[in-house]
């Protein structure tokens, strides 16, 4: 058993008797046959902390008092979110070594950051791996109108969860209940795809409900998929994602740029900060990004700067930079070097503007690499405007737009050539709507560039937040295009709609393709999926053995050659699928 031992809202004081009491309370636990312990909080609660152990605290380690309010602009205000992130780390230091002297063995771990930004509640799930056991974080947890919610937020949260874990295990926690209505029910439907799209992606699923609900449908459907999980563990656990792309979580654009706050048990207000821009939103456009490379069936793996900088991008083809405004010097070398090496880079609108406290550069900091320079700063909104694709044979083949004529993003970046090739231009400001479209400018909307061995795809706009505001096809047909394009294909699905998740893993001799279905009745909570047949799955130049089977139906199939390709069909996909196939021994 593990133990819960504390609920939210507990600040973890750095020098008071609330923190004696709480580590008593570790000790007294540690007498009962417990394996570990769950820490739901500690937090720092909006607002906090200003109690006189941390205003003494904080005045002793920089010599200022606490900030009275939030003010990013204020020195001040960047050491107290230091302060915050250190006292939790420094909480949980203790409270392992605490427990550990009582109870050699157990276990502990807190509920730690998703796909957001951490300094809110000040948990840096970097800090805090060092004094943990497990990863884990509120994925599956859904707040109220489930529309506003990404069908695919557990996913997102595994593989980011994934990536810092440091080959811990990870966990995705997922709420039986429709938050904040505690006590009513997600459906079967949506219950099974928040396991499945957890497992799919590498983490193990918590289910959490009230003991008095647990005759409930979705709390039958939650065992169902415990048992499935239980009966083919020795499939699905030790999996290790295979993906030639990855898209960049920048922690420190989430933290001191503008980025939306998600709605969670400890952040309510789900707040959008206005911080370092009022044009770009950096959590709105890696869910874009990740969007549309989800609806593109192109494999992905999500990274964080520090992986950035310990050197793991040589693992992929093509990095996505979406709005990824913030960075440090080493990020900056690393993705230097990534690209003159020969990776490919995907980036948009503000990326490198900033340093990693979010103070503005003279420039882009990746300017060679974009081979592009920045001259007039942002420029919008343009709820009317367009811009017009001028080389669409280099892009993406041609005719697969349907007009080359667009939409432009609501905002855009005024920048000038140092050596890439404009593919797109912006038209001039519209007037008025009706009005005749104004010539093409010379301001560039996509540039491509050629840098060392590399290359450099360059959107001069919030294209990803634009996508996932507007659901524009023929931008995610760009997207999809230069993934192809940069990185080459590693799975085609076929008779298959574009709300279909793929994932592929793998074990020693063993792949395994997973298949989350979101095609749902288009509103949410979704009651059922609809059921997809004969679903076509080409693996690219992967050699694989001549027969596959799906885990879920148990059915059987065969694996046929298509030159260098395999081709797989499953007869039938309701919410999930898992087909597992052996890899040709050499």
């Amino acid at each position: 058993m593990i133990e819960d031992l504390y609920g939210s809202g507990c600040a973890p004081c750095v020098n008071s008797a609330w923190r004696e009491w709480s580590f008593q309370g570790i000790r007294d636990l540690a007498k009962y046959d417990i394996e570990g312990i769950f820490l739901d909080g500690p937090i720092f609660a909006p607002g906090a902390c200003h109690c006189d152990s941390c205003s003494a605290a904080f005045q002793e380690e920089y010599g200022t008092p606490i900030p009275a309010e939030e003010d990013w602009k204020d020195p001040a205000w960047r050491n107290f979110i230091e302060f915050r992130y250190e006292s939790i780390r420094r909480y949980l230091e203790d409270a392992r070594r605490t427990l550990i002297e009582e109870k050699p063995g157990a276990v502990i771990y807190m509920n730690c950051t998703g796909v957001g930004p951490a300094w809110p509640a000040a948990r840096d799930n970097r800090r805090l791996m060092h004094h943990q056991d497990i990863l884990g974080a509120e994925g599956g947890f859904l707040y109220y109108d489930l529309r506003t919610s990404p069908l695919w937020k557990p996913g997102m949260t595994a593989r980011l969860l994934e990536t810092q874990s440091g080959g811990k295990p990870t966990v995705v926690f997922i709420a039986g209940a429709n938050k904040g209505w505690d006590e009513y029910l997600l459906s079967p439907t949506e219950t099974r795809l928040l396991f499945a799209d957890t497992v799919a992606n590498g983490a193990s699923p918590w289910y959490g409900i009230s003991l008095k609900s647990s005759d409930r449908p979705g709390a039958l459907a939650a065992g169902e998929m415990n048992r499935f999980l239980r009966e083919n563990e020795d499939v699905l656990a030790g999996s290790r994602p295979l993906a030639r792309v990855a898209i960049l979580w920048s922690s420190r654009t989430a933290d001191f740029y503008r980025a939306s706050v998600p709605v969670t048990d400890f952040t309510p207000q789900g707040k959008s900060l206005e911080k370092r821009s009022a044009a770009g939103d950096f959590f709105a456009s890696f869910k874009g990004c990740y969007e549309a490379l989800l609806r593109s069936h192109v494999p992905s793996a999500v990274i964080d700067d520090i992986a950035a900088e310990e050197g793991c991008l040589g693992e992929y083809d093509l990095l996505f930079a979406p709005n990824c405004a913030c960075m440090g010097d080493d990020v900056l070398e690393a993705i230097d070097d990534y690209v003159r090496g020969g990776g490919n880079l995907v980036a948009s609108f503000e990326t490198s503007m900033y340093d990693q406290f979010g103070d503005p550069r003279e420039g882009f900091g990746l300017s060679r690499v974009l081979g592009a320079e920045s001259v007039g700063g942002t420029f919008g909104p343009m709820m009317l405007d367009y811009f017009r694709v001028t080389s669409p044979g280099v892009l993406i083949p041609r005719g697969e737009l349907s007009d080359l004529q667009l939409p432009s993003p609501v905002y855009g970046m005024d920048v000038r050539t140092t050596g890439a090739t404009p593919l797109a231009l912006y038209h001039g400001k519209m007037p008025a709507r009706y009005h005749e479209l104004p010539p093409l400018t010379d301001k560039p909307a996509l540039l491509l560039h050629e840098y060392g061995n590399g290359r450099c795809m360059y959107m001069a706009g919030n294209f990803f937040e634009h996508y996932g505001t507007y659901h524009n096809p023929d931008y995610r047909r760009i997207i999809s295009a230069t993934a192809d394009l940069l990185a080459g294909k590693l799975v085609t699905l076929e008779n298959c709609p574009s709300s279909v998740e793929v994932v592929l893993r793998r074990q020693e001799g063993r792949l395994m393709v997973h298949l989350v279905n979101f095609t749902g009745e288009m509103t949410r909570p979704m009651e059922k999926v609809v059921r997809l047949r004969d679903v076509g799955i080409t693996l690219h130049g992967l050699e694989v053995n001549r027969t596959a089977r799906a885990l879920r139906s148990g059915t059987e199939m065969e694996v046929s050659n298509s030159g260098a390709n395999r081709l797989i069909v499953l007869p039938v996909l309701d919410e999930y699928e898992v087909i597992v196939v052996d890899l040709e021994r050499g």
